[in-house]
């Protein structure tokens, strides 16, 4: 294992092949008042706009929220990024999010009123934000954690139990797993089980190789679990 001076870390030569031989990092926002920029991180060319979620926030009533946020970026690298926060009330607890269509497709953890699922978002009127996808043969998600979209359109996302660990969701009634939707024929089908928390999840280029974290290390509540997984998983596709 190698560290770089600008802080990248190496486990295996190849990641050399990714990064180049001289990467570097760029900090464009810091906000110390609170976690802004916790998960999402979907970003419009055209616009030239960053949508993150925040952390988990407690408000003056220990109930807990996250904030989305809208980052305008610059053509001008000497002005600063606008950071505006923005209010969905479709959906609770906003964590993954990716590119879908014009619009952004939205995980939300759901609360004890509010389902967890898939709600999509058009960046230019939120308030006509709706759900794709809130449950699977009539039992609720756990809480819809992330997401990606395959270049045939279906959907695949993790569903953990952190919303209940966390203490605003019910009881998992379903086991933390893998799906796969298509919004074709309406067909959902777990493709995966046995994690513990399955989390992030990405495609290679090709679509060949699926790429799944389970962070099952992390109990919802903060505490850490030294026995348990902190792992990526590889799963060969077609």
């Amino acid at each position: 294992m190698s560290v770089s001076s600008d802080g990248f870390r190496a486990h295996d030569p190849s990641f050399q092949d990714i990064i180049g031989s001289s990467p570097s990092l760029e900090k464009i926002l810091s906000n110390p008042s609170y976690p802004f920029a916790h998960e999402a991180g979907v970003f419009f060319s055209d616009a030239n706009e960053l949508w993150v979620t925040s952390n988990r926030i407690y408000d003056d009533k220990g109930e807990q929220h996250i904030i989305i946020s809208k980052i305008r970026l610059s053509a001008n690298r000497d002005a600063p990024p606008v950071q505006e926060e923005v209010t969905i009330e479709q959906f609770h607890m906003g964590n993954g999010g990716v590119n879908y269509g014009s619009g952004i497709l939205f995980c939300s953890q759901g609360s004890a009123t509010i389902p967890s699922g898939l709600y999509y978002t058009d960046p230019k009127a939120t308030r006509n934000t709706k759900p794709i996808l809130t449950s699977v043969y009539g039992k609720p998600f756990n809480s819809v954690n992330d997401v990606v979209i395959a270049q045939d359109g279906s959907i695949w996302f993790t569903d953990p139990p952190y919303g209940f660990e966390q203490g605003y969701k019910e009881c998992p009634q379903l086991p933390s797993q893998l799906y796969r939707y298509s919004p074709t024929t309406k067909a959902i089908r777990a493709l995966a089980d046995g994690f513990g928390h399955p989390n992030g999840l990405c495609f290679s280029p090709d679509e060949k190789t699926l790429y799944v974290t389970d962070t099952d290390k992390v109990h919802g509540s903060g505490v850490l679990r030294p026995h348990l997984a902190s792992s990526m998983y590889v799963a060969p596709l077609g």
